[in-house]
């Protein structure tokens, strides 16, 4: 069910022209009016939660030197024009790093993903995942997230944009390519279309379990309950 337009212009703040949605705090103090932030999984991360987090140069586990960093991911607030036209937040790539990057980025089928937050000369690491499709679909479920969803998006959907709406902070995609192994199966006689490889999940799984061994939690947003779920 779609929230009422007014109510979404409460969690924005007005330029003159445009709503635009609020930021840090008085984003949060907005949304807990009118929807419940009681359980940890749907409130948005801050600022404060991602200083507290550790560092990508601090994690030892040698496999980390299989991801490549692919590119920059910002966000772009919720508007609400004069006309009372919502344009949904959402998350964009930004400065690829190369031509490769972005192929792997738009079309390699299976990768594992790891999501870093820059600030102030520092890089912490704010979510480990995989994905059986592409990261640009997998960044299109993300974007699923948006707060006119809140009641009926997934949860970590939900986290990911909105941290992002929160903090405006911009963070960095690493990728390793899985895609190289796609299954094919024959069944009588007829091929399937080419599968994942189950590889990005596993390589999810390994990761977040030495990410614990090294630091007693998992990553920041690795809300799921378990790491066979995809996310």
């Amino acid at each position: 069910m779609a929230v009422d337009i007014e109510i979404l212009k409460t969690l924005c703040d007005f330029n003159g022209h445009e709503y635009e949605s609020k930021k840090g705090h008085d984003y949060l103090d907005a949304l807990r009016k009118v929807f419940s932030l009681d359980n940890t999984n749907d409130n948005p991360f801050t600022i404060e939660d991602i200083l507290l987090q550790p560092e990508l140069c601090e994690f030892s586990f040698s496999g980390l030197e299989e991801y490549k960093y692919i590119c920059k991911l910002k966000v772009q607030p919720m508007i609400i024009t004069s006309s009372n036209k919502r344009i949904n937040e959402r998350i964009f790539p930004e400065d690829f790093d190369s031509e490769d990057a972005k192929k792997v980025f738009y079309q390699s089928l299976g990768v594992s993903y790891l999501l870093t937050c820059p600030y102030q000369g520092k890089e912490y690491i704010i979510k480990i995942g995989s994905s059986r499709t592409t990261f640009e679909k997998r960044l299109g479920s993300y974007n699923c997230g948006v707060v006119n969803n809140w009641r009926t998006a997934s949860t970590t959907n939900i986290k990911i944009l909105q941290s992002m709406v929160t903090n405006r902070a911009t963070l960095n995609l690493y990728l390793v390519d899985c895609s190289h192994d796609p299954y094919i199966l024959k069944w009588h006689g007829v091929e399937s279309v080419p599968f994942a490889s189950p590889k990005a999940l596993a390589i999810e799984d390994i990761m977040i379990k030495q990410f614990i061994s090294q630091f007693g939690k998992k990553p920041l947003a690795n809300i799921q309950a378990s790491a066979t779920e995809v996310g």
